[in-house]
């Protein structure tokens, strides 16, 4: 007896079958070895250290943001006031208040009036600071690393700072 015959087409389908059953094992082998499978992984954990370390820079940004205007606020603020005779001695005086998150400190002296910021959260820290030298008035905005040796200069930015936002007059 001649058995049953196998049609051809079936025959066929079957490399096309058994690439799909192929491809489908590496896709999932590949999908758990990659770094993304990873990514997933600890998302899922919720232990990834990528997405800490964006959400501090993101932070910073917000901070500086909120500083620069409070700096700028105090130069202009201190500018005025130098016209009508003195410095004021605090940022209330001057109409304007700081976040909770800021460590606050004015200082006046001779012909110099400096707003130390210091947040509470990071290592940054912020210097405005408006002098009369006698003939005009200066301005100087710094950013630099919070540290209890910090000497201001003149009219330089204590030793390390960097100078930004310098308003134009």
């Amino acid at each position: 007896m001649v058995p049953y015959p196998v049609p051809v087409a079936a025959w066929s389908s079957l490399p096309t079958l058994a690439s799909a059953f192929i491809l489908a094992g590496l896709g999932i082998a590949a999908t758990l070895n990659s770094p993304s499978g990873k990514v997933l992984a600890t998302v899922w954990d919720g232990a990834d250290p990528d997405y800490s370390l964006l959400d501090e820079r993101d932070a910073t940004l917000h901070q500086r943001r909120g500083v620069e205007e409070l700096l700028s606020a105090f130069t202009k603020g201190q500018l005025t006031r130098h016209y009508w005779g003195h410095f004021a001695p605090t940022l209330a005086d001057l109409g304007l208040t700081a976040d909770a998150s800021l460590g606050v400190q004015v200082e006046n002296s001779k012909g110099v009036s400096r707003l130390w910021l210091t947040p509470r959260r990071g290592a940054e820290a912020y210097l405005a600071q408006v002098s009369f030298n006698g003939e005009k008035l200066e301005r100087l905005h710094c950013r630099g690393t919070a540290g209890s040796d910090v000497e201001p200069q003149a009219d330089q930015c204590p030793v390390g700072w960097t100078t930004f936002s310098q308003l134009n007059p």
